[in-house]
């Protein structure tokens, strides 16, 4: 899943860098700054929100702004507790159970759950959804997801999905792998789809039919609105407390901000442009909290002298990473500890020895690799236009100060640099970022720094760290599992072949007539479905 885990996380980037200041609050449920939140259902309130790509189950649904739409109309299969790992049955699922080799999955569905159009939600549904997105005719951007799936991406059928019966079906995995519960509870990827929505997908893209306690209130009017409303005959068990959302598009996010102070949105996301001003204005009214995100600088391990372990470690403890954030970013991102992100189950505070700021142990591991920084010129790469120059460079200067290398900044427009990517043809430093699929360490290590993993562009390949992502992907429970992909990363961290610089922040601000407003790390966006109207 490539795209996902750089176009995303250049998106996510910008973002990070124009929010900041405070240290952000708790993650607790934050009310209108006019008094408790009144927590009651009904009324409507208008957020803003960027115009989506795509709106369709199983179309090309793989970025945060259609993700918000969908996870408003649609139910998710299943949802994970972020402090256990384990799985939360308060979805289209009644039961989720692997056999002992983690191979083959049992689905069990909930009775009565139906479409928004009256049709049943059961194992067809899923099964024309999942056959669907995994076709390469179709090119969806969600297909990675299907792949763990036995005969997936070979044409029309999906050998590996068997229909037992109207509520339980069989998912049979090309391997083992026992995070594929984790991996259901992204929706865009795993929900069923209604026969008349896949008969006529050009006409659902328009006007989805979900299975959600948020329903379409007419066609997506595009780049200017999408409103959902309450459906009546909801009978699941996530919460919709509104009446009705009224999404609003805007050309900047200038403009965006200006309607907030206006009166007209009551919830927004702080854009780059306006953050600051924001702050000075309406800091009881904004809230602040680390994302999943990961922002990290990575190595072409197999050129020198980027080769040397001790010569990447060296170079991450050359980088303050907290001034950076204090001075560059505003205040509004989390120095890294790990490879993975808070608040992702297994996540630690302590993992990462090497992204200690200490200049003069950097200068000993630079030493002892028998190179030095004197007369010589490291060259970073980054993605251009999208607010990364200046913290690359804060980074570069401070490996100048400590360490003595010379540099040289190369940015690169975006299409270029998924070129650069795709060959792995960095000479340099280069930045890319991370975003979750689903809450497990192995989305984060697997892609990352897993031997020929979709997103590692370092060529790091080390037997150690696959061995322990297999053994965690046999693991027949979940607190086992996140130990042996721990002790994966480990081995990564100590290697670093990336350095893993920050996790990202977001700032919300909200207005005097909403409550209940937070940040949903689990779905990266805000927790729409549950603000309310203070009536």
């Amino acid at each position: 899943m490539p795209l996902r885990a750089t176009a995303a996380a250049a998106v996510l980037a910008l973002g990070l860098a124009a929010c900041g200041g405070g240290d952000g609050d708790d993650g607790d449920t934050t009310g209108s700054p006019t008094g408790e939140p009144t927590g009651q259902p009904g009324g409507e309130y208008v957020a803003e929100i960027t115009e989506p790509s795509f709106l369709a189950p199983t179309s090309n649904c793989y970025e945060s702004e259609c993700s918000a739409i969908l996870d408003m109309i649609n139910d998710p299969v299943v949802t994970t507790d972020f402090e256990t790992g384990e799985l939360i049955f308060d979805g289209l699922a009644e039961s989720i159970e692997a056999d002992e080799e983690q191979t083959v999955w049992t689905v069990t569905l909930k009775e009565g759950r139906t479409f928004q159009n009256g049709e049943p939600v059961d194992s067809e549904a899923f099964q024309r959804a999942w056959a669907y997105s995994a076709d390469p005719k179709n090119a969806m951007a969600t297909a990675g997801f299907m792949s763990r799936i036995e005969g997936a991406g070979e044409g029309k059928e999906l050998p590996g999905f068997s229909v037992v019966d109207e509520r339980t079906f069989e998912v049979t995995l090309n391997g083992p792998f026992s995070q594929f519960g984790q991996m259901m509870s992204y929706s865009p990827a795993f929900s069923p789809i209604a026969q008349e929505c896949l008969d006529d997908l050009k006409a659902c893209n328009e006007e989805p039919i979900g299975t959600g306690p948020y329903m379409m209130d007419g066609p997506w009017q595009h780049d200017e609105s999408i409103k959902v409303t309450k459906w009546a005959d909801y009978a699941g068990d996530q919460t919709g407390t509104a009446d009705a959302v009224d999404f609003q598009m805007f050309t900047t996010p200038t403009a965006a901000f200006r309607d907030f102070q206006n009166g007209g949105l009551d919830v927004i996301s702080l854009a780059p442009e306006v953050y600051l001003e924001a702050k000075g204005t309406l800091a009881d009214s904004i809230i602040e909290e680390e994302t999943a995100t990961l922002t990290y600088l990575g190595f072409p391990t197999e050129e020198a002298p980027y080769d040397n372990p001790q010569v990447r470690q060296a170079i991450s403890m050359a980088i303050d990473r907290q001034l950076i954030v204090d001075q560059v970013l505003n205040g509004l991102a989390y120095p890294s500890t790990d490879i993975v992100t808070p608040p992702i189950p297994g996540s630690r505070d302590d993992a990462c020895g090497y992204c200690v700021y200490d200049p003069e142990q950097a200068k000993a591991l630079l030493e002892e690799a028998g190179v030095t920084g004197e007369g010589e010129t490291l060259t970073y790469f980054f993605n251009a236009d999208a607010g990364h120059d200046a913290w690359v460079e804060a980074a570069a200067r401070q490996v100048q100060e400590n360490l003595g290398f010379d540099y040289k900044l190369q940015a690169t427009e975006w299409a270029q640099y998924l070129e650069l990517l795709d060959a792995q043809d960095f000479s340099g430093p280069f930045r890319l970022g991370w975003s979750l699929d689903y809450p497990s360490p192995e989305n984060y290590l697997r892609p990352i720094v897993g031997t020929g993993g979709d997103s590692n562009y370092t060529g790091y390949s080390n037997p150690e760290v696959d061995d322990l992502l297999t053994q965690g992907d046999q693991a027949t429970d979940t607190e086992e599992a996140i130990g042996l992909y721990q002790q994966a990363g480990d081995i990564a961290l100590e290697d670093m072949p990336i350095i893993p610089m920050w996790s990202g922040g977001t700032a919300i601000a909200y207005s005097d007539e909403v409550g209940d407003v937070r940040y949903d790390q689990g779905d990266g966006e805000i927790a729409f479905k549950e603000i309310s109207v203070n009536q």
